[in-house]
């Protein structure tokens, strides 16, 4: 049995950036809505770019997340 540590090392560094790279993204949609609800609680009329941010953040998560079982489950294929 051959084992192609190339592959599995690329395999590896790929999964560890896009997990971490996901981890990040949220963590921004997060923070972007907490400046928002921070706004909204000091009587300030919240930023759209904030909104915006959080928006995108979120649904680039989606997205990937549904690429992901889209890539996972054969009969969608």
């Amino acid at each position: 049995m051959h084992i192609n540590w190339t592959a599995l090392g690329e395999v590896a560094l790929v999964s560890l950036i896009f997990g971490v790279g996901l981890a990040v993204l949220f963590a921004f949609g997060v923070t972007a809505m907490s400046r928002r609800a921070v706004a909204i609680d000091e009587k300030r009329q919240p930023s759209f770019v904030d909104t915006g941010v959080a928006a995108l953040c979120f649904a680039a998560c989606l997205a990937a997340v549904l690429y992901g079982l889209y890539l996972i489950i054969p009969q969608f294929h």
